[in-house]
């Protein structure tokens, strides 16, 4: 009777071990300064809309005649959410938003995979692991939104696989219309259920017994209700201000030579940058292991998760923005093949403590060098302007056109609009292409730079020290006309 107690006692201490570290893990690699340029402007957005009750239609911030571009407003939702939490908090303490974002999508994966693998060591172990995948891009932006809604899909269709009632689907639309509003990544949601259409159909189909006819079916009746709910929600994205136009913009966002040059995140996974930085290799590390985990279970494999994998795993592949959606799906797929391993009450036990030890080895790391994105609770590298050039700023004297580097134009929009107007700022795929690569040449030709700060006259220059050193500091005209009043560290 004392063994069995002991037994459990120490079964009971693992469980509460891996779980309250797995929830400070959690926190400390995700808690940390606001460092994305893109939240200013979002939140700007968000006040416009909420003022005046309408969308903006054009670009409306910039100096230039630019400025009557339409504006793709896709993430208008989350901006007027963004715009809250201003007015709730303060921009000075939006890093504490991120917390709850952080725990509930930990929460939602941790039972997508505990129901899945019927184990919750690996499904604690699985959903960090995801987290971690995630953690450079787990910042104050919509994507934010769209990592909720992929894996409450996921919980959905897996929950219609194990059910079978039809009206589980009907869930699958509301998420698609929140997804359309908030982030432009929505289509991925239409396309997870097709894969769940065409997995459960060739599933059935291959273990069906007769003739192919009526093998070909079995497994046409289990894909339909998938494929008519990936229909549902590709019609249900079209609930949004902009209607069908929507569903185009992915299309044309993947065309833009602009932003695949410019943007870091929409570089090739590949391209030497992205490379040499953590998020690569944290991806390459977690991909081999799903892999190693997938050959060994592979006769366990099915082909719904076969088909999801092999897609998620070909985005993140392709551009390094996309480890973000790889990691949980590598996670669902995993613990699914795990659910058909029995695991006896000392695996469980291991891997209870495993996963506590996970926990506790990426909180002192990510507290002692910092997390995927090199940030801790104190610093997080940024282009945000530090407190000396916001004061500069913020003098009423200082008023017009700014000349920007496309990072730094969001956060003059959101402190100084209309005061101050920046020559660009980070919606490349709303600026265009031509325009954004002839900001590009403006920072390298002297008499192209000359001419446009002559014509809409400006007298005041904010520039990254990358774009500064593109040209600008060594042009003769530059170097008598104009000096350098500031400089700051924080971007710099």
């Amino acid at each position: 009777m004392s063994a069995l107690s002991d037994e459990q006692s120490r079964f009971r201490t693992a469980t509460v071990a891996a779980l309250v570290l797995g929830v400070l893990a959690v926190l400390v690699l995700n808690v940390v300064p606001t460092a994305n340029n893109d939240i200013w402007l979002l939140m700007k957005v968000g006040e416009l809309i909420v003022d005046t009750g309408h969308i903006p239609q054009t670009l409306l911030f910039p100096f230039t005649a630019v400025r009557d571009n339409h504006f793709n407003a896709h993430e208008w939702l989350a901006s007027v959410i963004f715009h809250g939490f201003d007015r709730a908090f303060g921009a000075d303490r939006l890093m504490w938003v991120i917390a709850p974002f952080a725990l509930l999508q930990f929460a939602l994966c941790v039972l997508l995979t505990r129901r899945q693998s019927r184990s919750l060591g690996a499904a604690l172990l699985l959903s960090l692991l995801a987290m971690l995948c995630a953690n450079s891009r787990f910042v104050l932006r919509p994507e934010l939104f769209a990592l909720v809604f992929l894996v409450c899909l996921l919980l959905v269709l897996d929950r219609y696989r194990r059910g079978g009632r039809r009206t589980t689907l009907l869930w699958t639309l509301p998420i698609a219309v929140l997804w359309a509003n908030s982030h432009g990544s929505f289509l991925l949601g239409p396309v997870a259920a097709g894969l769940f259409a065409l997995g459960e159909a060739l599933t059935v189909a291959h273990s069906s017994t007769g003739p192919m006819t009526a093998r070909l079916r079995a497994g046409w009746r289990v894909g339909v209700p998938y494929a008519l709910a990936g229909l549902a929600m590709t019609a249900a994205c079209m609930a949004n201000p902009f209607g069908w136009h929507l569903l185009a913009f992915p299309f044309q966002l993947q065309q833009s030579v602009a932003t695949r040059m410019l943007v870091k995140e929409w570089l090739p996974t590949f391209a030497p940058l992205v490379m040499h930085e953590r998020p690569f290799w944290i991806f390459v590390v977690i991909a081999a292991a799903a892999v190693a985990l997938i050959t060994a279970l592979r006769r366990h494999l099915r082909a719904t998760e076969a088909l999801l994998f092999l897609f998620f795993l070909a985005l993140a592949l392709d551009r390094s923005r996309h480890f973000v959606w790889f990691g949980f799906v590598a996670a669902t797929v995993c613990a699914r093949l795990l659910g058909q391993v029995t695991f006896e009450r000392r695996h469980e036990m291991r891997l209870r403590l495993a996963a506590a030890l996970f926990s506790l080895v990426a909180l002192c790391v990510s507290a002692v060098v910092g997390n995927a994105a090199y940030a801790t609770f104190n610093y997080a590298p940024s282009n945000n302007l530090g407190p000396a050039l916001v004061r500069e700023l913020s003098n009423p004297a200082v008023k017009g056109p700014v000349l920007t580097s496309y990072e730094l134009g969001a956060e003059v929009i959101y402190r100084w609009w209309p005061r101050l107007q920046p020559s660009i700022d980070s919606r490349i795929d709303s600026y265009g292409d031509d325009y954004a690569l002839f900001h590009v040449r403006l920072l390298r030709d002297e008499k192209l730079l000359d001419l446009f700060l002559d014509g809409n006259r400006v007298n005041e220059m904010l520039l990254l020290r990358r774009d500064l050193d593109l040209g600008v500091r060594s042009m003769p005209s530059i170097r008598a006309n104009w000096h350098i009043r500031l400089t700051d560290g924080d971007v710099f």
